[in-house]
């Protein structure tokens, strides 16, 4: 797992990008020009898929529930709805999803798709604006991994930075409206 934020190590923004390459090699041990044509086939892919997702951890408690399978950090404004009554898509095998509570909501690792949802002890309660708070706080990391990646191209193929930073947030909506 890569958390992504503005603080990432060359190494890690090497292997994110290679995450989102077909085949997924490894961009940040390849030579100039093999990493030039590895960024251009990002650049010119129809859509940018990155699994992995909003992963919510409960600090207090030790509970962790990952995005599951077909949930990406594409989707991740999906969570941006959640202080208005929202119901992101997190994701099957098992299938997170959203209670809503009175001021709070309630994320429960499975039983989103019609199955028995675990104990509760499993779930993670928050309140609404801590909820709002984290996304902020998720938005700020994008927009650093954003700022990352573009130095790291920068680094690497020059040429190519403005591009793969434009395909990054036009596939991630990462500089759209601030979440508030």
């Amino acid at each position: 797992m890569i958390r992504v934020s503005a603080g990432m190590s060359s190494h890690d923004v090497g292997a994110a990008m290679a995450a989102l390459l077909p085949g997924g090699s490894d961009v940040s041990a390849a030579r100039a020009c093999e990493v030039s044509a590895a960024l251009r086939a990002v650049i010119e892919s129809d859509r940018l898929i990155a699994a992995g997702g909003v992963l919510a951890r409960d600090t207090l408690t030790g509970v962790v529930i990952p995005p599951s399978c077909c949930c990406g950090i594409e989707g991740w404004r999906e969570w941006t709805t959640v202080p208005q009554g929202g119901q992101p898509w997190l994701g099957h095998s098992p299938s997170p999803w959203v209670e809503h509570l009175d001021n709070a909501v309630r994320i429960r690792p499975d039983g989103g798709l019609g199955e028995d949802p675990p104990p509760i002890e499993h779930a993670i309660t928050a309140p609404l604006d801590e909820v709002a708070a984290q996304l902020h706080s998720a938005h700020q990391d994008l927009l650093g991994f954003l700022d990352a990646a573009t130095r790291w191209v920068h680094d690497l193929a020059p040429g190519m930075a403005e591009d793969l930073a434009g395909k990054l947030d036009g596939s991630f909506a990462i500089t759209e409206r601030a979440v508030s």
